[in-house]
């Protein structure tokens, strides 16, 4: 079996790695694309600790290529991989893809009912890498009680902050967008959230106007590609309102809770969202998600390393990532 393993920061080789054993709960999956994500790039570069070697990649699609006849899946099914799933035996209950165990920058991986998820037809490729952040906007509405009609404040505009808006509307909840990225905010309006403004001194009034001189119901602050205070939103939401922080596992995020606690507000962390995957793939099959307004980028996967290398020099410099959804694809 061929694999991409990271040896040390910054040192992906391609390597020989023993063919797989299947036991009767599993199905062997070929990869056919994997996603090059923040995560993934955060691994290469050290900034995310692991124990070398490992394989990277978060997130992945492919195709079941062996089963057993009662199995769930079908040889030929085209599955979603799940980069977190449960593990009695990790500290925290959590195993989570190309970072505490090896992820899918391989050909080929052994993958049992809480790993795969079969897709269906009317979810695209595109639409399948959109999964974790429809379900982590999902896991975000229900740690929330997030009710109709409420004004949730979301900070940060990227692929996670777009479609958690779009998420909320599908609620019937008003989301209030705001980042400092003008192209963000313009590519918001084209997906159909209508309030979107810059984060500034302005963004208060803001608020004001659109909810009738109240402030916002709750906050959703998304530290991906996020460089704004993260503490600032305990100023723009009402008494006792909800804030969450999303942000991948590992990264590390400061936040000063003084008016947190003058206004008894509830602080929530989000890091994962592997109860709500099932959900994501049925919105997305019914095509409650616009990302037409996203870019996507292919490339073979021997293109791996120079990309991940060039990420890694990106982020180093406090250079923010392009706003694109770069796609591997595997022909081992």
């Amino acid at each position: 079996m061929k694999v991409w393993q990271l040896n040390s920061p910054n040192n992906l080789q391609r390597a020989d790695a023993p063919d797989l054993e299947l036991t009767e709960d599993k199905v062997k999956v070929k990869i056919t694309k994997a996603l090059l994500s923040e995560a993934d790039v955060a691994v290469y570069s050290g900034a995310t600790r692991v124990k070398y070697p490992v394989v990277p990649g978060r997130f992945a699609i492919g195709q079941v290529t062996e089963a057993a006849e009662d199995s769930y899946m079908k040889k030929g099914d085209r599955v979603y991989l799940a980069g977190v799933t449960e593990d009695e035996c990790a500290p925290d209950g959590l195993r989570f893809a190309g970072e505490t165990a090896n992820g899918f920058y391989r050909d080929f991986v052994a993958a049992g009912a809480d790993e795969a998820y079969v897709l269906p037809a009317s979810v695209s490729d595109e639409a399948a890498f959109l999964i974790d952040a429809v379900a982590m906007a999902e896991r975000v509405v229900d740690e929330m009680h997030v009710s109709v009609g409420q004004h949730i404040l979301v900070v940060g505009g990227g692929l996670y902050g777009n479609v958690l808006c779009q998420i909320l509307i599908y609620h019937r909840a008003v989301p209030i967008l705001a980042d400092n990225n003008a192209e963000r905010l313009a590519r918001a309006k084209k997906s159909g959230i209508y309030y979107t403004y810059p984060n500034d001194d302005t963004l208060k009034e803001h608020i004001l106007q659109v909810t009738g001189g109240k402030l916002a119901d709750a906050a959703v602050y998304l530290a991906f590609s996020n460089k704004s205070e993260p503490s600032t939103v305990f100023s723009l939401v009402a008494r006792e309102a909800y804030v969450a922080y999303c942000a991948m596992t590992g990264k590390p995020l400061a936040v000063n809770l003084e008016n947190a606690l003058k206004n008894n507000v509830t602080v929530k962390g989000i890091t994962e969202s592997r109860e709500f995957v099932s959900t994501a793939i049925n919105i997305l099959a019914n095509k409650a998600v616009n990302f037409s307004e996203f870019a996507y980028a292919n490339f073979p996967e021997e293109k791996l390393p120079e990309l991940l290398k060039k990420y890694a020099a990106l982020t180093a410099e406090g250079v923010p990532l392009p706003e694109e959804i770069d796609v591997v694809k595997f022909i081992f």
